[in-house]
């Protein structure tokens, strides 16, 4: 167990001298640039990370107002049915009124045939 901590620590040591280095040539080919260029990087990172939001609760919203829209066309739709299935019973239950008086006026008229027979 001691072997594998003394080479774990060996091997820290060995990244952070690699770190080390690599961070010595990047100051040395960027020099004091690098700071400016972290910086616009991070407000890149910043921009891109606000849109990324803004876009997101433009989506939401924009999937929210849909959804009422369509609750609100399928109730619009229901409305129409009924009035028309409303008008269609109104409709047919005056076609049956016009048959009954038809039967009343038949029945009528055979009452009247058979007095004149009589």
């Amino acid at each position: 167990m001691a072997k594998n901590a003394e080479q774990n620590n060996e091997a820290v040591e060995k990244q952070q001298i690699v770190d080390n280095r690599i961070a010595a040539v990047r100051d040395l080919i960027f020099g004091e640039n690098i700071q400016q260029y972290d910086t616009e990087f991070a407000d890149v990172f910043e921009k891109i990370k606000s849109l990324e939001e803004q876009t997101t609760k433009n989506l939401a919203k924009s999937v929210s107002d849909l959804e009422n829209k369509l609750a609100d066309l399928e109730s619009l739709v229901d409305h129409k049915f009924q009035d028309l299935n409303d008008d269609l019973d109104k409709r047919l239950a005056d076609l049956d009124d016009e048959k009954v008086d038809r039967v009343k006026l038949g029945k009528a008229l055979e009452k009247i045939a058979q007095m004149l027979q009589e």
